[in-house]
């Protein structure tokens, strides 16, 4: 099983990296609790950083609005997946626990401020792939909503041979593979623009790789995927 990018992303976002990392015999099922603090502390140090300032005028998160932009989707009604997360820490909403694994992404994603993501690599059909929306894409239900719908032709989505993994490229995933108690098998994907440089990349996937072998257990590998280098083995 491979990960890969269209070549043609990297074209359009000069400077993009996706950190690729695969954890192999994690154990999703330890107490939360124990990691729950941490969370709450990167939580509250956006909320406080934060300042007042609007979240969308943050530079690492103004590029994803203008990424977005540059596909055709309104950051403001689809909001990347750290958007989303600063804008509910920074209005003092807090974070809840899901699961461990899901939880120590989302600490990441606030550190680094970063879009995070985690699938079950598992739940996956063939390989996972970063890439444009064709017109006859399978309609799919993200997560918090109810209603099928198919990528718009041109979106940049995350697909399987089943189709539709995650839409408006960070936005919002769909439950087919998203990370469960049962997961002990999972791919992380950490995605940087230009605004961030390799050695932040490559900080937080090491600190990734930590927390999750000291909360979960299992072994991580990294990976780095970049333009001249779009596929990754995901074992």
């Amino acid at each position: 099983m491979k990960f890969i990018a269209d070549k043609q992303l990297f074209n359009q976002f000069p400077g993009l990296r996706i950190g690729i990392s695969v954890a192999c015999g994690v154990n999703n099922k330890t107490d939360a609790a124990a990691f729950l603090p941490q969370l709450q502390q990167a939580a509250n140090n956006v909320a406080e950083n934060c300042g007042g300032q609007p979240v969308a005028q943050l530079p690492k998160i103004a590029a994803w609005r203008e990424a977005y932009r540059q596909f055709g989707v309104k950051a403001k009604e689809y909001p990347s997946s750290v958007e989303a997360l600063y804008k509910r820490v920074s209005k003092g909403k807090g974070l809840g626990s899901i699961s461990p694994l899901v939880d120590i992404y989302n600490y990441i994603s606030l550190k680094y401020t970063v879009p995070v993501g985690g699938e079950d690599l598992d739940a996956m059909q063939g390989n996972l792939q970063l890439t444009y929306a064709g017109a006859d894409e399978v309609p799919v239900v993200v997560l918090g909503k109810d209603e099928a719908q198919a990528p718009a032709e041109g979106e940049i989505f995350y697909k399987d041979n089943a189709g539709a993994i995650c839409r408006r490229w960070n936005w919002r995933e769909v439950a087919r593979t998203v990370i469960s108690p049962d997961t002990t098998h999972c791919v992380f994907v950490i995605e940087a623009l230009a605004e961030v440089g390799d050695d932040e990349l490559r900080a937080a996937q090491e600190e990734l790789g930590i927390l999750i072998t000291q909360y979960c257990g299992g072994t991580i590998s990294h990976q780095i995927v970049r333009a001249g280098q779009e596929e990754a083995e995901l074992h």
